[in-house]
């Protein structure tokens, strides 16, 4: 945020004013100095041999100056990191009563703030001063050089006036490119930084070849995959699984063992390596499609249920703008949030707020659940989506996925069993790999990690793995 604002309003600053600026500076000196050569060559050179000394003293500042405006926008990031995250999580900090601690790590990173910009002021206001003792070497040349040559006769004493005259219209514009050079620097520092996020390539590309993923039916099927966020630290081993269309599948695991990552994969939010086995839905390999065809058949439920600043129409059309009311309407009556919404303010339009803030976070999980429905996906994903829901939304949840469900093919990853109970086929992970699958009964028959997984829940209203 701070590269996108911050530096980019830097960078603006030079080209709206700067650039002309020094432009129109750049046109007086080449004039200035083409008057003074016609007039006496030699004293115009003797004169103007400050200049290079000028040009050598700038060299050396600019190294100085570059890491100093550098670390001013460095800096600055910081301060505006460090706000947000305090503003964000304000109710953890009073909770844990955190303000004077974080008081004082935001005073320390807005104090080195200060400093960065003390230190690019001085080097910065070392320019000035440096261009002005250049003008009075200048003037002394001028005098000295220039007075005898008025004594000995060989000048009239009007081009020493006329000299001197231009020595100072000569050092107004530099002193002006000077202080424009400055800007350039800071402009610098800020186009180096915005460069460097403007040339990170997504990790995540599609094939040159890759096609359109038609209509699928919704078949998935994870073909021994293998998966490492770090080399040499698998976190999926030799997964091989199919999903058929249409059936509901969940896959339980404690903590770690892989299951968010195996949907990052079938949505591509993480790439297989080639060596990693192979995904593909309707046998289409989903590292030769598109990235957008992909997903836009695949709805994604996220445990962190996230809303826009806007109205409840919005984020639930947010997948699918052309979608008109009725189809909003219809999307929330089918996840049971509709009556809720109906008793907002002002209905669909009612503003949700900053992430949601108005909403619990059981009804930021159905809204997002019906944000998924209405883009009408042949695959739905629900990833630890009843996880921060009440008892209540949770039957509601529940009984919407029974409708949600048909001709569909569903993946709920769960901690809560009570919502994987009537699946289709559960499948038990455990450090990345399938150790269990079947029925929720026949888990339990077999009595080992979902029935031990199952057993730890004791979830009031099911039946125990002793009964």
């Amino acid at each position: 945020m701070s590269r996108v604002q911050n530096d980019v309003s830097q960078l603006q600053e030079l080209l709206t004013g700067g650039v002309l600026n020094l432009l129109v500076n750049v046109i007086s000196l080449v004039g200035i100095v083409i008057v003074m050569i016609s007039m006496n060559p030699r004293l115009a050179l003797i004169t103007l041999s400050v200049v290079p000394v000028l040009g050598i003293i700038v060299v050396i500042w600019q190294q100085y100056a570059r890491r100093a405006f550098i670390r001013v926008r460095q800096a600055i990031a910081e301060v505006n990191d460090r706000l947000q995250e305090g503003i964000s999580g304000v109710r953890v900090t009073q909770s844990l009563n955190r303000e004077d601690v974080n008081y004082e790590q935001f005073d320390d990173v807005n104090k080195a703030h200060y400093d960065a910009n003390l230190n690019a002021i001085r080097l910065q206001a070392l320019m000035q001063p440096t261009v002005q003792v250049m003008t009075g070497i200048a003037y002394g040349l001028l005098i000295i050089f220039g007075g005898q040559q008025v004594l000995a006769e060989t000048m009239q004493p009007g081009v020493l006036i006329g000299f001197i005259l231009y020595i100072q219209r000569f050092f107004e514009p530099v002193m002006a490119l000077t202080m424009e050079y400055t800007q350039l620097q800071r402009a610098m520092a800020s186009g180096a930084r915005i460069f460097e996020l403007l040339d990170v390539e997504p990790e995540i590309q599609d094939e040159p070849d890759a096609i359109e993923l038609p209509r699928i039916e919704g078949e998935i099927d994870f073909d021994h995959v293998h998966f490492s966020y770090l080399p040499g630290l698998e976190v999926l081993h030799d997964i091989d699984l199919t999903v058929k269309p249409g059936e509901t599948v969940a896959i339980v695991g404690r903590t770690g063992a892989g299951k968010s990552s195996m949907m990052n994969l079938l949505a591509r939010l993480y790439e297989l390596e080639d060596n990693g086995g192979k995904i593909t839905v309707d046998d289409y390999d989903v590292r030769e499609v598109t990235q957008q065809s992909l997903r836009q058949q695949i709805g994604i439920v996220p445990q962190d249920a996230f809303l826009f600043s806007g109205t409840v129409e919005d984020n639930i059309r947010y997948g699918n703008m052309e979608a008109t009311r009725e189809d909003v309407v219809k999307a929330a009556q089918t996840v049971g949030v509709h009556d809720f919404i109906n008793t907002m303010e002002e209905g669909y339009d009612s503003q949700v707020g900053e992430r949601g803030g108005n909403l619990s976070a059981g009804q930021r999980q159905l809204v997002c659940l019906a944000r998924a429905i209405l883009t009408d996906p042949p695959i739905l994903v629900l990833d630890e989506a009843t996880s921060s829901v009440d008892t209540n939304a949770e039957r509601i949840m529940q009984e919407s996925l029974k409708q949600l469900s048909r001709n569909r093919t569903c993946i709920i990853i769960a901690h809560r069993l009570s919502t994987v109970t009537h699946a289709d086929r559960i499948i038990a992970l455990e450090s990345g790999a399938i150790i269990e699958e079947g029925t929720h009964q026949e888990l339990l028959d077999k009595k080992g990690l979902y029935y031990s997984m199952f057993g730890a829940m004791s979830t009031p209203g099911l039946e125990s793995p002793d009964n």
